[in-house]
């Protein structure tokens, strides 16, 4: 309500009582905040936030490669597995020698098929040391050059240490690790827990086989570096792949010993060498990642 003064008088509103206050708040249209409600954090309770995982392939510096083993008649090896053997990570047979009863010449047992091999290289060779007697659960001395042979009072000469033996000389023989992909045998399990790369409808698994002593002489020299130098072999070492078996072989002591047989059985592909040269660039990954093998 307004009160007017007269001419030229400007309006006034009045203050007006409580009850009219009231009745003009009732009036209002009613008014809805905008605002969001604000929550209070529970006492104790972590905030939600997200689980980074990187998906970064490693370098071969950060993983151990599994191993070939050939199983002999000394070691533990031969608990599990016929002496003569070749096997991946102590678990996987790739090749059994036959069983041939010595008095008659009957096979009591027939080998299985080879198992296939293809080298990529070898790293550098290094030297182990060989004792007289083989002792179980002793890890041999390995060193990386003839210089540190010498430093540990060692020798690679067989004559000098037949002679020098008595006044505590060392003997030590050249070791080669050759990186081998191997072909999945037909009796290992196709579930990728192994053989965990797909290349010409094949399987196959990235390996280490540590020759050293008669295996280094018949296979690294005999075989690999031969063919490397003046055989076929002569375009890289992934050129051709292997058959893979072993032999007994006698010695005029009367001793004998397993060694491993290598002999060419085709060339590789060309989608094989392309997926070799992807696998050691590191750019292409197993489909699932091979179990770690404890070192020969």
């Amino acid at each position: 309500m307004q009160v007017d003064f007269g001419k030229g008088a400007q309006p006034v509103t009045p203050v007006q009582t409580p009850a009219e206050n009231a009745a003009v708040d009732a009036a209002k249209p009613a008014q809805t905040s905008t605002l969001p409600a604000v929550v209070p954090p529970s006492p104790g309770v972590p905030a939600k936030t997200g689980f980074v995982l990187g998906d970064q392939l490693p370098g071969f510096e950060d993983i151990i490669l599994p191993r070939v083993n050939l199983v002999y008649d000394t070691g533990n090896l031969k608990d599990q597995f016929h002496p003569g053997s070749i096997v991946f990570r102590r678990t996987t047979v790739l090749f059994t020698p036959p069983d041939i009863d010595k008095a008659t010449g009957v096979v009591r047992r027939a080998a299985s098929a080879p198992a296939f091999v293809t080298v990529l290289g070898f790293r550098p060779t290094r030297y182990v040391e060989k004792p007289d007697v083989y002792s179980p659960g002793v890890s041999n001395l390995i060193v990386n050059t003839e210089e540190e042979v010498r430093a540990y009072g060692g020798t690679l000469d067989y004559k000098e240490y037949q002679l020098k033996k008595a006044a505590g000389m060392k003997r030590f023989e050249p070791l080669a690790d050759a990186v081998v992909l191997l072909e999945r045998p037909a009796t290992a399990a196709d579930d990728d827990t192994v053989f965990g790369f797909a290349v010409d409808g094949k399987k196959y698994a990235l390996a280490l086989w540590a020759l050293k002593g008669t295996s280094y002489t018949s296979l690294a020299k005999g075989v690999f570096f031969t063919e490397r130098r003046i055989g076929c072999l002569q375009k890289g070492y992934p050129t051709m792949n292997f058959s893979a078996s072993t032999i007994l072989k006698p010695y005029k002591s009367g001793n004998s010993t397993w060694i491993p047989v290598c002999v060419p059985r085709a060339k590789n592909t060309e989608a094989f060498l392309d997926f070799v040269r992807a696998l050691l660039t590191g750019s292409v990954a197993p489909t699932s990642v091979p179990v770690e093998d404890s070192a020969e």
